[in-house]
């Protein structure tokens, strides 16, 4: 009698046990899973028609047209900017730039997402990166609410195939180097995610500064944001 009570109460203690450790794992593997959809990139050195790699913290060279992995290519270099494409979408890399981005499935979903809103990680270094378009042409973005305008520097803009000296207006800009020129400008199509604005003002900065393009207060007073710390969330206003 009494070692028949005393089994009964070993197998209650032993289910709940057992029901803990299935629930732990699950949590455990489902924390995982949710941190294993953002990955980062870094270009550490590059050469004329190769680059050297950090993925997935290994380091490797790899040729202009080679697969980092599945869903990363080696587009092409023009120093000091490398042109991955990823998940189907041109990403400029800076040489020393790190970038963070989401894994495919991930990426899919906010690209046919319609819900006016995209959520941008900050990376190691503090920053909010992400990928964008310009005028339907991609660029990488830094999130900067210091920014009056979507400022980039001479180099971008003709990449874009922006006329800013004859079609902008010259002025002059405060950066750190002191006052330079520069040319106000409007942007016929700005997205980041699925949200596009249009007519958005914009500034080309003479000289090789800022070496990001600059997601400043012309696109994003126009949103909705929410800094919970490590996510920056954007959400369009109707």
């Amino acid at each position: 009698m009494w070692l028949s009570t005393w089994l009964e109460s070993f197998m209650v203690a032993f289910k709940s046990i057992l029901k803990f450790g299935i629930l732990v794992t699950l949590t455990l593997l489902a924390s995982f899973s949710f941190a294993s959809e953002e990955e980062s990139l870094k270009v550490i050195a590059l050469f004329k028609s190769s680059a050297m790699v950090d993925y997935g913290g290994k380091q490797k060279l790899y040729r202009i047209g080679q697969n980092v992995s599945p869903s990363i290519k080696l587009v092409s270099i023009k120093s000091p900017i490398t042109i991955f494409e990823i998940n189907g979408r041109k990403v400029e890399v800076e040489l020393n730039r790190q970038v963070g981005f989401s894994n495919q499935n991930h990426a899919t979903n906010k690209l046919n997402d319609t819900s006016g809103s995209v959520q941008i990680l900050r990376n190691a270094s503090g920053m909010f990166l992400t990928p964008g378009l310009i005028n339907g042409t991609s660029v990488s973005f830094l999130v900067d609410t210091g920014a009056t305008q979507v400022a980039m520097n001479e180099s971008t803009a003709k990449r874009l195939g922006l006329n800013y000296r004859l079609d902008g207006v010259r002025t002059a800009v405060s950066t750190a180097a002191g006052v330079v020129t520069a040319w106000a400008i409007t942007l016929n199509r700005v997205r980041v995610g699925s949200i596009e604005l249009t007519s958005v003002d914009g500034m080309v900065v003479k000289g090789d500064g800022p070496n990001e393009v600059l997601l400043g207060m012309s696109f994003l007073s126009r949103l909705k944001m929410e800094n919970s710390g490590q996510v920056l969330k954007l959400t369009k206003q109707y």
